[in-house]
């Protein structure tokens, strides 16, 4: 045995790698230089990035390192072994730990498994090779071939040169190899097909496959073909033998009829899926027509139970009853929020001088200035003082400052009024739907209108009536959601807001009655939870009237009494905003429920009223002994009344727990029950995605939480745990990007 080099003799100083490497040389013939190189490998847990310069510096080859690679490794040798051993030791201790050795020009690539078979070779634990099926056909070999891979590797079949093109390590390759030199016999020995003639293939494999669990099988396999109905059995002969003879026996006309399916459907609708169903067996009818008989097919739905029917041949039930249940899937839910912002604001200003003169009783005339516009005129109000009907006149006043001077001979009217009106309109409309599913909501007012009347006919007959007709006013929101691949939305959105005008005021008669109307018709993409705009309006209309006496109202400062101003500017800002909100599981549905509950709850809060229950289902117990929601004025508080006895009574003390007199003495309160508050992210009943959030998230304080709900298991994760609400609600406001916190909300453990 020679000595090690010195580099070498460095390397296995590290304290869990140990390579002793020996050089034996043959001292029988001294003129014979022949000499052999061994090693003996010996590790534990080392790291594989070591492993890998030992095998480079040994067998003086060029590796890169995939920056992935990372690991250690534990080899145990007794045996010195030479370098093809070494070098295929080095091979197998990659692939055990998901690693290929890949060739690269003059050196070595080593890269994870999964990404090596498109490079694979020839070389490395990693190949490709093509293997001729002789007898059998390729593509029959692939569902008997294909669990023999591992998941890193590739198998496919080239049918046109009948072969299998398999990518996976050399060992498992020659494996595989020879299998397939088993099965493509020119014999055929290895497995039979049974083509069923009455039962069905899916369900005869299951029967058969539980005879095998319970028998032990005797190295026998059955594989159900559904594409052609038939039973390949595998194994050896005399157990082949008995699987076949099982199954023939199997295979008779059943005591029902396999004709007729009744199939109850769980998520979709009866109706809507018989017609969906009835589309496609027209146009297999139509089909068959033409190559020969015409096929006999009825498929009707049964609303009562919700139900599809189908008969015809045994075959095409099978088949309708696969589409059905493909199509029975649950459909994902869109809950749409409306926002519907409007503000407006007008201003209004009038200003008047009217007045008039009597002069017919002396030498001059009859005249004055009179405008109707500024609300009262002159000649309104003399003539109501002339007929002496003040009453009348004190009802009529517009508003405003009026003033009147003047006496039989002379008078003169000022009106003047300046009005300022100002409105904040917010309605948030919610809508929940199934995708591909119309839904509406309403909130408003059924109000009446006249369309008619009629009071007497040709003849003079008196029978007078009044024809109404009742239209809804209020907001309108009517959404059909279509969800696409992926997290984008399709919305068809109609959007309507209507209402009276104030103009008609609350004693308008049904035919005097004025609307407003806003309206929107859109179809729009956004994505799950994107808070989109739909439309809106930017209105700002000014209307100025000025009405004088020609030439006499143009005069500087006398013409302000011959002139009546009246200007109006009406300013309005309507937009209105969506955002859609994708459920696609009870989990999703349950939080957005729980998140408008609290939306709920904190305007409640915000105006005082804080009846609400913390748990939603609250709502609906009804053995509660006080009712769930009680939105009385609370009553006012009633504090304890004090003890006649103001003496206390003596407690009993234990002598164990006094001092000594001496003073020191520690004094520790008992520990106080009080009430911790917590974050709670998310909650339902399938902890999966929940756990993968905490495995996610190691570094945070996440807790997953179990209780007991209507009898069944319910979870929820948690964040945190603080002594005080404020504290708990300002976690909130911070928490990481990485969470999910649209749900999120403080509640007390």
């Amino acid at each position: 045995m020679s000595k090690l080099s010195s580099r070498l003799a460095l390397r296995l100083a590290l304290p869990l790698i140990a390579i002793l490497a020996s050089t034996a040389l043959s001292m029988a013939n001294a003129t014979e230089p022949e000499t052999t190189d061994s090693w003996t490998i010996n590790m534990k847990d080392a790291d594989i990035r070591d492993f890998i310069e030992q095998i480079s510096t040994i067998s003086n080859q060029t590796f890169v390192i995939d920056p992935r690679v990372k690991g250690h490794v534990t080899v145990i040798a007794q045996e010195p072994m030479a370098l093809a051993e070494v070098y295929k030791l080095f091979l197998s201790v990659m692939t055990t730990h998901g690693y290929a050795v890949m060739p690269d020009g003059n050196q070595l690539s080593v890269i994870p498994s999964n990404e090596a078979r498109a490079a694979a070779g020839t070389q490395g634990n990693m190949e490709t090779r093509v293997i001729q099926v002789q007898h059998g056909a390729a593509n029959d070999l692939i569902p008997l071939i294909r669990p023999l891979v591992a998941n890193y590797g590739h198998l496919a079949a080239v049918s046109s040169s009948n072969s299998l093109i398999i990518s996976d390590t050399p060992a498992n390759i020659s494996r595989i190899g020879d299998i397939i030199r088993q099965l493509d016999s020119s014999n055929q020995d290895d497995f039979s097909v049974y083509e069923l003639r009455h039962a069905w293939v899916h369900d005869m494999s299951e029967v058969i496959n539980r005879s095998l669990k319970n028998n032990q099988g005797g190295g026998a396999q059955v594989i159900a073909d559904t594409r052609a109905n038939r039973l390949l059995l595998l194994g050896p002969h005399e157990a082949r033998a008995r699987l076949l003879k099982l199954a023939q026996s199997l295979d008779t006309p059943s005591s029902r009829s396999a004709n007729t399916r009744v199939i109850r459907l769980r998520y979709g609708d009866a109706k809507e899926m018989a017609s969906t169903l009835g589309d496609f067996g027209e146009n297999m009818q139509q089909s068959e027509g033409a190559s020969g008989s015409p096929l006999k097919l009825m498929i009707r739905a049964d609303e009562s139970l919700n139900a599809i029917v189908i008969m015809a041949e045994a075959d095409t039930v099978s088949m309708f009853e696969d589409l059905v249940r493909q199509l029975d899937v649950p459909r994902a839910q869109v809950l749409v929020e409306a926002a519907i912002v409007e503000m407006s604001g007008d201003i209004s200003e009038a200003l008047g001088v009217q007045w008039a003169i009597d002069g017919r009783s002396g030498t001059a005339g009859l005249g004055g200035v009179n405008f109707s516009d500024t609300g009262l005129s002159v000649g309104t109000l003399l003539g109501a003082i002339a007929s002496g009907e003040d009453a009348a006149l004190a009802a009529g006043l517009p508003n405003g400052a009026i003033l009147g001077i003047g006496n039989d001979k002379f008078g003169a009217l000022v009106t003047a009024l300046s009005a300022n009106s100002k409105s904040n309109l917010l309605s948030t409309p919610t809508l929940l739907t199934l995708d591909n599913q119309t839904a509406e909501i309403l909130v408003g007012q059924n109000v009446p209108f006249q369309t008619g009347s009629y009071t007497t006919d040709a003849a003079g007959s008196s029978n007078p009536f009044t024809t109404i007709e009742r239209k809804d006013i209020g907001v309108t929101l009517k959404v059909t959601p279509h969800i696409n691949e992926g997290a984008t939305l399709r919305l068809v959105i109609e959007q309507e807001i209507s209402s009276i005008a104030p103009s008609s005021g609350l004693n308008a008669q049904a035919v005097d009655l004025v609307t407003n109307k806003r309206s929107i018709k859109s179809t729009v993409l956004a994505d799950d939870g994107q808070v989109i705009v739909l439309g809106g309006l930017i209105q700002d209309d000014v209307t100025s009237t000025e009405s004088k006496v020609p030439l006499l109202g143009d005069i500087p400062g006398l013409g302000r009494l011959f002139r009546s101003t009246r200007e109006v500017r009406q300013k309005r800002n309507l937009m209105v905003f969506l955002r859609p909100s994708v459920a696609r599981d009870g989990v999703g549905l349950a939080n957005l429920s729980l998140g408008k509950y609290r939306d709920l709850r904190l305007l409640g809060k915000a105006g005082g009223h804080d009846n609400l229950p913390e748990d939603a289902s609250q709502l609906f117990n009804r053995n509660a002994p006080e009712p769930s929601v009680d939105l009385r004025q609370e009553p006012p508080q009633s504090f304890a009344v004090p003890s006649a006895t103001l003496i206390e009574k003596p407690k009993p003390v234990d002598p164990n727990t006094l001092g000594d007199g001496l003073g020191g003495e520690s004094f520790s309160p008992p520990a106080s029950t009080s009430e911790h508050f917590t974050i709670e992210l998310i909650q339902g009943s399938n902890p999966d995605f929940m756990q993968a959030l905490l495995e996610r998230n190691t570094g945070l304080p996440l807790r997953l939480h179990k209780r007991q709900q209507d009898g069944n298991d319910h979870y929820a994760v948690r964040y945190g745990r603080y002594p005080n609400r404020e504290l708990a609600e300002q976690a909130l406001a911070a928490l990481p990007q990485q969470l999910p916190k649209h749900r999120a909300l403080v509640i007390a453990e």
